[in-house]
């Protein structure tokens, strides 16, 4: 979503970073006589009560607080965790940014020509930028930088084709600009933006067929969209007119291309209203002939939802979430050819933060859809959120991430309030969305937004992909279950990633396209690097950042 545009006037200064290392410090006192404390306590009963003396004598000790433009991290009581971190993993996580401040509403994108090559992005806040992190190596090591550096807001989301053309759009909001750029090198280098819609403007999505880009946001209320043509890498555009999708009012989207001519079919999701905390109604458009002149038709109705486009849950209570509807478009070939995926969240009990993840399909061009089938199979009332749904495009195999609570009960989270840590979970179908396999933790440990201390928890969205049986993953942690994020435990965010083995499927012949032997984009020929990618962190802790500049409804006592 569209941050303040005044950010990036809040700097991290040298000042900041003395009392990061002064706090730092006080925490380092406090463990070196705890663990006297503790050591005393055993060696005589008498001085048992000593621990707790200890921690009492030294809570009021901290920095006092200097004023900062941006949000600041709320203030917590230090917790056992801030003493003595596990470095024990419960998954094999591998952390993609371990970079300084907060890295999260992620994309994880992975090259149908060559699947060692995988490029993440994330919102970079609180200058304007998107991190970005490529890997040629299936993801064991990663270089890391930032890409649309000084113009990009957030909101960025990204798309690979089968020539190799990487598409990235974002909220440039200096400008007010819905920017999409191109990198035909496996994310190392991109081209200089093209211009797709201005004015007020928000959370776009991005979507590729079988030669065609297709772009869709968020416009003064309403949703619009437009397409360009894709010939071979690098190869691509202009734009077609935009387009005013009829009677779509709303927002909190997602698009797919499916088969067909002009480049594919499409499908615009979006759900509204989208300024409460529920009920909402998710709808669709389809336009049955891709670039053609033919357009979009009329909406139609997919699902009711409890969930708003603003609805506070506990673990995620200053950002809120919406129903997150996640849309694909079989194109495979394969037994499910020609079958539309919709993902989306459901509080059955409206505002009782018992949210669900469910899916339904349709096979008719999204003239009509199925019942709902419940994709996370817990048997608790917490909370799962963010869905996103990945299908893999040689298998036909359909898969969804999303966070989870289910094992927060209070107990055995990280501050005995239950149901506001969030672990990542995955699972998939072989059977066309009917059935479900077991879900799947992928993470190593507990989260917790808040601690983040961001403003926008895990943001809007976690962006996935799925090729060759594998489900890449990508999302914001705060466990550091591995010892490797530069801000500690349970503080700001670093992107992890954990694949999803997808067994089954029927595989299908992997389109293979061949580039031209000119590749030249004609909307933007030139692709010149916006920063030099670097494989190591910098050791600059970067500041909070803004969130939204849209009106939020009041939390829910």
């Amino acid at each position: 979503m569209t941050e303040n545009q005044n950010k990036g006037a809040c700097g991290f200064s040298s000042i900041g970073s003395t009392r990061r290392i002064n706090k730092n410090t006080h925490m380092n006192t406090r463990l070196h006589l705890t663990v006297l404390a503790a050591v005393f306590a055993f060696l005589t009963p008498a001085t048992s009560t000593m621990h707790g003396q200890v921690l009492a004598a030294t809570a009021g000790i901290d920095v006092p607080e200097l004023p900062r433009k941006c949000i600041k991290p709320k203030e917590r009581a230090l917790k056992p965790i801030d003493l003595f971190t596990p470095l024990t993993c419960l998954e094999p996580v591998v952390n993609v940014s371990a970079t300084p401040g907060n890295q999260a509403e992620s994309f994880v994108n992975v090259n149908p020509t060559n699947t060692n090559n995988i490029v993440v992005t994330s919102n970079d806040p609180p200058a304007p930028s998107i991190f970005r992190a490529y890997s040629t190596d299936a993801g064991a090591t990663w270089t890391r930088g930032t890409i649309a550096t000084g113009v990009a807001c957030c909101d960025g989301q990204a798309a690979w084709d089968t020539f190799g053309n990487l598409f990235l759009v974002y909220i440039n909001s200096g400008l007010n600009q819905i920017n999409v750029i191109l990198s035909t090198d496996g994310g190392v280098t991109f081209s200089a933006p093209v211009t797709a819609g201005t004015g007020t403007i928000d959370q776009p999505s991005i979507a590729v067929g079988n030669g065609s880009v297709w772009v869709d946001w968020n416009q003064s209320g309403s949703m619009v969209a437009r397409g360009a043509p894709v010939t071979g890498l690098g190869v691509w555009g202009p734009f077609n007119a935009l387009q005013t999708i009829p009677s779509a009012t709303g927002s909190f989207g997602g698009i797919a291309v499916g088969p067909g001519p002009g480049g594919g079919k499409v499908i615009v999701t979006y759900q509204n209203p989208y300024n409460n905390e529920g009920p909402s109604t998710i709808y669709a458009n389809v336009d049955a002939d891709g670039l053609g002149a033919g357009g979009f038709g009329a909406r139609v109705t997919v699902s009711d939802t409890n969930v708003g486009g603003f609805d506070f849950i506990p673990a995620q209570h200053e950002r809120s979430i919406d129903a997150e509807a996640g849309v694909v478009w079989d194109a495979t070939g394969g037994p499910f050819n020609n079958r539309i995926y919709l993902v989306y969240t459901d509080e059955t009990v409206n505002e009782n933060n018992d949210t669900d993840i469910f899916m339904r399909t349709s096979t008719d061009d999204g003239a009509t859809w199925s019942a709902r089938v419940r994709v996370n199979d817990d048997a608790t009332t917490n909370s799962q959120f963010l869905p996103y749904v990945a299908l893999d495009p040689t298998t036909g195999t359909v898969a969804v991430g999303f966070h989870d609570c289910r094992n927060d009960d209070g107990v055995n989270g990280t501050n005995n309030i239950p149901n506001d840590d969030a672990e990542y979970f995955g699972t998939f179908s072989t059977d066309g969305g009917v059935t479900w396999a077991p879900n799947q933790r992928l993470s190593g440990g507990f989260s917790n937004a808040t601690d983040s201390g961001n403003g926008i928890d895990y943001g809007d969205y976690v962006g996935l992909s799925a090729l060759v049986g594998k489900l890449y993953t990508v999302w914001a942690d705060n466990a550091n279950c591995d010892g490797t994020n530069p801000d500690g435990t349970l503080h700001q965010f670093d992107l992890y990633t954990n694949p999803l083995m997808l067994t089954g499927g029927t595989p299908t012949p992997t389109p293979t396209a061949t580039p031209t032997a000119t590749a030249t984009a004609t909307a933007t020929p030139t692709a010149t690097a916006t920063a030099t990618p670097t494989p190591t962190p910098t050791a600059t802790p970067r500041p909070i950042p803004t969130p939204r500049s849209r009106p939020t409804p009041a939390p829910r006592p």
